[in-house]
Parts: C-alpha cells; structure tokens; sequence
C-alpha cells in the first residue's frame, strides 16, 4: 500500500516575522542593549533577516538606537538597540484584604511606579473601586506621560477566575466577598487589555519564573493568609481546573461537615467581621512560638492540607507562601508533621519572592500579553 505524504505547508509570512520580532525584542531586553550582528550570533537568523526586524522594532518605537559600538577595530561600526524609551509600559494591580496595590513597568520588567492604598471595610464594594480606581489613577498619571501606551493590565484577585469566561467565581464564604466584581468594569476604559487571574496562582507564577521554584518541572505552592490556597504547576504548566476551582483546600473537609477553613476559624483563627482567617491572630501565635497550644492548630491544619496535594500530585516541590505561610516559625513544626501525615520525599521549603509574589505574578501576565501583543500585526 503506498502511503501518501502531504508536504507541510509553509507559515504565513505575516506569523514568521511577528515570531521573528518578538525574539528579537526579548533577546534584546534579556541583553539590555545589543547590536544587529549579535543579535544575528544569539537567535540564528540570517543578519538580513536581523537587520529588517530591528528596523521594523524602530519604527514601531519599541527598540531606539541608543549609541555605536567601539571595537578598536577599522571597518563597519555596529549601532547598539535597547528598549525604547517610548516602548510602553505595564499595569499590576493585587485586589486583596490588604488593601489595593498598583504597579508600574517597562517591558523590560523594570519597576517605574509602586502605589498602595489602605484596606477598606469588609464588604464594602463601593470603597473598594473607588481605592482601586485611585491607585491605578495615581500610576497613569506618574507613568503614562513620559513611557508611551499602556499596554496590559495584570490583575491579582482573592478569589477564583474562571478560565474560559476570565470572570470572578463567586463561592460561599469566600474569604474576599467584596472582590466577586468584573475588574474590567472596576478599572474602567484604560485603552489596554485587563487581564486576570487568582492571587495563588499568579504567586505560582511569579516563583517559577523567578523565585525558589524556577527550573521546577512540577511543584505547588501553598498559601496561608486570609484564605487557604494551592497553586499547581505540573507538566511544566500552571493548572487551573476546568472551573478556576484546582486548589481551592480551604473548602477540603476536616471532620464531618466542617471544612478546612471552617476548623481555623473555630480553633480561634477567624475574624468576627469577615468569613476569613485573622492573619494578625495567626501571626501572634507563630511569634509565640510552642508556648501557644493553638500553635497546634494552625500546623495541623496546614500539613494535613499539603499531605493532600502531594498524595494527589507527587510535585517535585512545595512552596509555603502568603502573610502566614511565610513565617519562618511555621516551616519546622509543619515539616515535622508532614513526615507523620505523607510517606513520600517531599521537599517544603518557603518561596522566594514573600507576601509580593501574587503582585510580581500579575506584572509577569501583563508583560508576556505586551510583548506579544506589541510585534502582533496590526489590524
């Protein structure tokens, strides 16, 4: 039987060069500044093929010529490109009890701006945007003058996101009522794409590209705060269930019908305004140490909540995270627990980038939609 083969059919011209231009962009920021010809020596391309991308960059005010290189040598002389100055910049923006937190930077990822609000009043919606609004105003205003359009807005929220609708899925006694909004309409027409996922998974984010989770093919990332969270990311991709619901442990049941979170709260860890931890309870108790018997408490509940995602997924890794989870008194008494509760090699360790990674994870999401979006052929 002879077998027919069909020849591959080439990419359209328009998918190679916005492939081409994005390389070129990104290697030209990994470098910070970088000729033609090392660029051509970095990726591979044909210096032809170089030389009209970086052309294409320039025009499109993303890459300006910012001074010659000097070899020593007689001959052609090489023009350094970095970023441009007027390339564009990014929005972050961390919706938690906190209190709303906004930054500003370039796609390089380099901070231009930093602004926080105080937290408002649990429940109230209308505060809540109206502090948003003034934050993210407070930026515009700081940044969007002097660095060209804004180009994405990555949102942080303490709650579930949908992955098919990207709207906030409402669950009973959620830990952030106040934030079951649209961040769309709570951000207003900012001229950019408003891009939004869950607080825990963008923390999860944010320690595999840089922090203690980087180069990790699979681990997940446990965060204790207001509410309990766990970030998966296995098969070197961060999973998000069907439903924006993967990693939702506050909901696991603990005895009979009470849930995880529903025992913190009766072992003294609740707040008598919010259905949420009490995170100053909480971290009064870890500076007490031992001598607490509600330290107990606390530690058991978060071991038998990590027993549960590496009986189920084996990762490699796990991250404690969050206001509570990066406490340094937690770490030991859980590790010791765990060792009672799991049979496996599990490694726990504490992530890198703090109480900042879910903000970090937000500016990450911006810039990798900037980036594509600003060498993507226009319409």
């Amino acid at each position: 039987m002879n077998e027919v083969r069909t020849a591959a059919r080439p990419l359209p011209q328009t998918v190679l060069r916005e492939a081409t231009d994005r390389r070129l962009l990104d290697e030209t920021i990994r470098r910070g500044r970088a000729t033609r010809a090392e660029l051509a020596d970095a990726t591979g391309y044909s210096r032809p093929t170089v030389s009209e991308a970086v052309k294409r960059l320039v025009a499109a005010g993303l890459l300006d010529a910012t001074g010659l290189q000097e070899t020593g040598r007689r001959g052609r002389v090489g023009t350094f490109h970095s970023l441009g100055a007027r390339a564009g910049w990014v929005l972050a923006l961390e919706l938690d009890q906190s209190g709303p937190h906004a930054r500003a930077a370039d796609l390089a990822g380099r901070p231009l701006a930093d602004h926080r609000r105080p937290p408002t009043a649990p429940g109230d919606v209308a505060a809540l945007v109206a502090s948003a609004r003034a934050v993210v105003a407070a930026l515009t205003a700081e940044v969007g003058p002097h660095r060209g359009p804004l180009r994405a807005a990555g949102v942080s929220v303490a709650n579930p996101v949908d992955p098919r609708t990207h709207e906030i899925v409402a669950l009973p006694g959620t830990p952030f009522p106040e934030g079951v909004l649209s961040p769309a309409e709570l951000l207003g027409d900012l001229g950019a794409p408003v891009l939004v996922d869950n607080d825990v998974n963008l923390a999860t984010l944010a320690e595999h590209r840089a922090g203690a989770a980087a180069g990790a093919e699979s681990f997940a990332y446990v965060f204790v705060g207001a509410g309990l969270g766990v970030g998966l990311y296995l098969g070197d991709r961060l999973v998000r269930g069907a439903h924006g619901l993967a990693g939702e442990i506050g909901y696991l049941p603990a005895a009979g019908p009470v849930t995880l979170a529903g025992e913190l709260a009766a072992a003294g860890f609740g707040r008598s305004d919010a259905p949420s931890n009490d995170i100053a309870a909480a971290l009064a108790v870890l500076d007490r140490g031992p001598a607490d018997p509600a330290l107990a408490h606390l530690t058991g509940a978060v071991s038998r909540a990590i027993a549960s995602v590496a009986a189920v997924v084996d990762p490699e890794l796990i991250l404690l995270g969050g206001p509570v989870g990066t406490h340094p008194a937690l770490l030991p008494p859980v590790r010791d627990a765990l060792r009672g509760l799991f049979p496996g090699p599990t490694r726990l360790a504490h992530g890198a980038l703090g109480t900042g990674a879910p903000l970090q994870g937000a500016l990450h999401l911006a810039l990798d939609h900037a980036r594509a979006a600003a060498v993507a052929p226009q319409p």
